[in-house]
Parts: C-alpha cells; sequence; structure tokens
C-alpha cells in the first residue's frame, strides 16, 4: 500500500461532463518535506528594473534555440545591466509540466516553488521525488501485454510501477555496488523502506538568486522553510535537503541558520572546496561547456568577467583555501635559455597560502584573474563609486567570498550523504597551467611572474601581421592555419607580453586534466569523505554535472540516502492513520 490516500472528487479543474470525478491526492497527517536546492544554471531569475527575466533557459529544442539566439548578440554591458545582483530576484513563473501520476495540480506544484527551476535540468528529479516517496510499494504487479492497448498498454503499466521498480532496487546489493560506496555500505531492508509508508513527503524547489552571496540565499531560503514549517504545524517532522553543485554550498551555510528543522542532507555534484573552472570561465570564457550555457553564461572573457566579476555568488564557486588538499592547483609555466643554450624550466605554483590575495587580487600582472577594464562596461559600478576602481569594488567582493568559504569549509550537517561524478570521460579541471610559447633567455621564475603585459596597441599592431600572413599563406595556395591561436581573441584563454625584441610572447591556459563530471573535479566533489557529521560518499560515473539527477543511480543513492537519514534520526509517525 503506498503512503497516501487517493480519492476521488469533484476538482475545480475537472470538466463538468466529467462525472467521476478527478483522483487528488489526499495526504498523510506526519509531514516530512523534501526540499531541492538547485545549481547556478538552475535558478530562474527576474530583472525588477528592466521588469523581464534574465535568466530563464528555454525547455525542449525549440525553447533552447530560442534562449540561444536571444542571447548570442548580447554585449557584456548587456549582460552586466540584465544579470545586476541588485536588481533581481527569483522568477517564480518557470515552466512545469505536471505528470498525471502525482495526483497534483500545477497550481500546487507552482505553490511549493517549482516555477523557480529550469525544468528540463530539474523538472524529472522533483518528479521522481515526489512520485517515488509518496508512493512506496514493494510488490510488483505482473504486466499484461495482451489484449486492448498490447505493448502501449504494457509500457503505461510499468510507468505507473515505476515507484516498485525503484523501492525494490535497493534490496539489490548488485544495486547498491554500481554506486561505489567510500565507506562501508550499510544496507537497509524492507521494513525500513515500509517505514517510509507513514509520511507525507511534499517536494519543494528552492531557486535563488545565485548572483547575490548564497550568505543572502540562506536566509531567503530559511526564511521559507519557517513558512512551510509553520504551515504544517503539529503535523512538521523535519525537513530533508536534496542539492546540486552550488546549491549545496548555500545549504551547508543553512544548516548552520536551521540545524534544529533539518534532518540531513544529500548533496549532488557539490563543488565541495570550489572549481578551478571558476577562474578558468573568467580568464577563458565558458565555451567549454557546450554553446546555449556559453552564450547564456558569457562566451567571452569579456562577457563572463562582467557578469561574475560583479556577483558574489558565482565568485563564491571559486577554489576555497582548503582547495586540493591545500596544495597549489595554479601554475606559470615558462622556459629559460641560460649561458646561451641550457633550457631550464620554470614553474611558479600558486597559491602559497592564500588564494584570495594571491590569485583573485592580483592586480596588473599579466596573470591576473580579473582585468579592471572588463569589470565595468555598463558603468554601473562608475555610478555608484566614481572615486574608485572598479577592481577595488570587486576586490571588496572577494574578500567577502573569503568570509563566506570560512564560515562552510568542513562544515557538514551531521547527518549528510555525498554523490559525486569521477569518471575520466567527464574530465574537469582540476589544476590549471599558463604555458608560455617560447624560451625566453636568462628567464627566472621571479621574473616569469613580473613579465610586462603587452598594451592593446601592440596586441592589434601583432594580430594584424598575423592575419596578413595568413593571407599571404592562401594566396600562394599553402593553406592556413584556422586554429591559429594568435587569431583566437586575446582574452580567451591567451595573455601577451612585451618582449625586449619588439615580439610577443604568449600565455595559453591549459584543457581539462582531471577526472570529474566536466565541472567538478573528483578533488572537491570527494572533499566530504571523512569530514564530521558526513555518513557516506557515492564516487559514481556515467554523467555530465548539470544531467546528474538525470541518472539512475544517482536518483536510487538519492532513495538509499533518505531512507538512512530517516533511521538515524529515528523519526516515528506522530498521528495515527
Amino acid at each position: 500500500m503506498a503512503n497516501k490516500t487517493i480519492a476521488q472528487t469533484g476538482s475545480a479543474t475537472s470538466p463538468t461532463t466529467n462525472k467521476s470525478g478527478t483522483y487528488v491526492e489526499v495526504p498523510l497527517q506526519d509531514t516530512i518535506p523534501i526540499i531541492f536546492v538547485p545549481g547556478i544554471m538552475g535558478s530562474n531569475i527576474f530583472n525588477t528594473v528592466l521588469g523581464k527575466p534574465v535568466w530563464m533557459i528555454g525547455n525542449g529544442v525549440s525553447g533552447k534555440v530560442k534562449t540561444l539566439t536571444k542571447q548570442m548578440g548580447k554585449t557584456p554591458a548587456e549582460l552586466q545591466t540584465e544579470l545586476d545582483p541588485l536588481n533581481t530576484r527569483v522568477d517564480t513563473s518557470g515552466d512545469i509540466k505536471v505528470d498525471r501520476r502525482l495526483k497534483l495540480t500545477e497550481k500546487t506544484l507552482r505553490e511549493r516553488y517549482w516555477g523557480t527551476v529550469h525544468w528540463d535540468s530539474y523538472g524529472g528529479i522533483l518528479t521522481y521525488l515526489q512520485l517515488v516517496l509518496n508512493n512506496v510499494d514493494l510488490n510488483e504487479k505482473p504486466i499484461y501485454t495482451t489484449g486492448l492497448g498490447g505493448g502501449y498498454a504494457a509500457v503505461q503499466q510499468m510507468k505507473q510501477q515505476e515507484s516498485v521498480y525503484e523501492w525494490k532496487s535497493l534490496l539489490n546489493k548488485t544495486e547498491s555496488s554500481k554506486w561505489s560506496p567510500q565507506e562501508s555500505l550499510v544496507p537497509i531492508n524492507q521494513q525500513e523502506i515500509e517505514h517510509l509508508k507513514k509520511f507525507h513527503f511534499p517536494v519543494y524547489a528552492m531557486g535563488y538568486n545565485w548572483l547575490q552571496s548564497s550568505e543572502n540565499g540562506a536566509a531567503l531560503v530559511a526564511q521559507k522553510l519557517d513558512k512551510i514549517k509553520q504551515e504544517y504545524g503539529a503535523r512538521f517532522h523535519k525537513f530533508i535537503i536534496i542539492t546540486h553543485s552550488m546549491g549545496g554550498l548555500l545549504t551547508r551555510r543553512l544548516v548552520q541558520l536551521r540545524s534544529a528543522d533539518i534532518a540531513g542532507v544529500v548533496h549532488g555534484v557539490m563543488p565541495a572546496e570550489g572549481a578551478a573552472a571558476a577562474y578558468r570561465r573568467i580568464v577563458a570564457g565558458s565555451g567549454d561547456v557546450g554553446a546555449l550555457p556559453a552564450y547564456v553564461l558569457g562566451k567571452n572573457t569579456e562577457h563572463v568577467t562582467a557578469v561574475l566579476a560583479n556577483a558574489p555568488g558565482g565568485l563564491e564557486l571559486l577554489p576555497t583555501k582548503a582547495y586540493n588538499s591545500g596544495k597549489p592547483w595554479l601554475f606559470l609555466n615558462g622556459s629559460g635559455l641560460m649561458n646561451g643554450k641550457d633550457l631550464h624550466t620554470n614553474v611558479v605554483p600558486l597559491p602559497k597560502s592564500d588564494p584570495y590575495e594571491e590569485i583573485y587580487k592580483a592586480d596588473g600582472v599579466w596573470w591576473e584573474m580579473v582585468k579592471d577594464e572588463l569589470v565595468d562596461p555598463a558603468k554601473l559600478i562608475k555610478k555608484d563609486n566614481p572615486s574608485q576602481r572598479s577592481k577595488d569594488v570587486y576586490f571588496k567582493k572577494i574578500e567577502k567570498v573569503k568570509e563566506f568559504h570560512s564560515k562552510i569549509t568542513n562544515k557538514y550537517h551531521p547527518c549528510t550523504y555525498v554523490n559525486y561524478g569521477h569518471d575520466s570521460k567527464h574530465l574537469s579541471f582540476g589544476t590549471l597551467t599558463w604555458t608560455l610559447d617560447r624560451p625566453l633567455r636568462g628567464l627566472t621564475a621571479e621574473q616569469m611572474k613580473r613579465l610586462p603585459r603587452a598594451t592593446a596597441k601592440q596586441i592589434g599592431t601583432y594580430r594584424q601581421k598575423i592575419v596578413q600572413e595568413q593571407m599571404v599563406k592562401i594566396k600562394e595556395g599553402k593553406g592556413t592555419d584556422v586554429n591559429n591561436r594568435d587569431l583566437a581573441l586575446e582574452n580567451n584563454g591567451i595573455r601577451y607580453i612585451s618582449l625586449v625584441s619588439g615580439n610577443l610572447g604568449v600565455f595559453s591556459i591549459s584543457n581539462q586534466d582531471a577526472a570529474g563530471d566536466g565541472t567538478v573535479p573528483h578533488q572537491s566533489g570527494s572533499a566530504p569523505l571523512k569530514q564530521s557529521g558526513v555518513k557516506q560518499v557515492f564516487r559514481m560515473t556515467g554523467f555530465d554535472h548539470q544531467g546528474s539527477y538525470n541518472n539512475t543511480q544517482v536518483k536510487r543513492s538519492v532513495l538509499y540516502s533518505i531512507v538512512k537519514i530517516i533511521k538515524e534520526n529515528n523519526i516515528q509517525p506522530k498521528f495515527r492513520s
């Protein structure tokens, strides 16, 4: 028997000709709300000054094409204006596709904030949790393939039994071994699963304004939790929170604000100690994530910097002091010719101890993460801070990032479960290296850090020369190097330095080098392992970062984690069912 009562009743949404009424959910009294906190790409954002959605990716092929077309022509100034943290809020009007099996109306799901998240990214996992948790059943029924409907009827019967298949899978040891648990796995039994029948599990989505600090986001989500708790009154037990990516960072702060009301947390693909990808996308653009997210976030460095350098929440994805076990993760690499012939490789490892001062606040050097001239294309900072450099205002945001990181580093709810990607087919940026394209006479490591940046005029002249050389090659029938990095945008993973000879040297940034999920490297995904409060960590494969909750094994590991959280908290019903 499933953990709810289904009543047949007349409904405001039922046609008047429907004499039999509509099946609707009549939930049990005892309630454990499930709160889903999405990642950076998944929260819909509305600009209150412009009066329009500014971060709402379309759904389906046509929706994505529409979004891509709209974003492609936007300038850095337009993106900075639209995605201004001070003038934006969560947009609740996103698409919702109601699965009839839920026995819930779109109105109910909107009241549970499902419209705050991108449907194609999270609609599947929200529907899955709502369906499976509220239909706890281990009794599989036979599938009839003969008679009216044939194969179609069989498929429909199987869809109706999806919850049964999911719950039964948890009793299969072969299934759980696919999750690669990093701690000894304590199996669950039928009785522990059946215990969930005594509870109602309403699923809520908690989109948040990722442009603002997760400190702000956690406070706003805490207020929503208070409201939900109040609405359920005596029926309320505790919340269970499921997170994706950046949502995990926000939730770790949320736990500190509302720990007494939270039974446990399940983190998915969380950049627990940040991600080097955040640094790389600022210095190289976000083309590595594909056309759609690249144009929404910003394909080129100019676009990404205009958004992220002004967005505390986005900056909080940068590697923390604990990243990579506290070891350097950014390297400057260049060769020096000693005595005119001996080649010596110089490597400058960063940070030595403090990434905030040594990397994020680097200023005026060729390898600086944020260039002052790219921070404020819309002149918004200049308008509010006429006497300050744009980069000085950015520095204050980095101080807040450091403060936020210090609050959550190695801090987890005492009943935490984690799943992350460790897949060589989905390489991520674990460490990054700037490499010089030629050896320089007498170059030392210390000199390499301070090589002079080329001016915009020097770069323009140099690029013009390269283009002319390529045109000559074409005329001579020798073809052209269409992938010549000197024809790429100077800011996209390339930094020019001015040489004594009058030529320009070129540093270029490295590509993915670590197993992960394409965004979060294993170093950061696995960081919660052995930390206080973390009960289990699942090292998983077979998915990319954004699509992790579309993976069957990930979803089943979440169900397992929820069962364990309820048992470990010894949550018992207050009301007789």
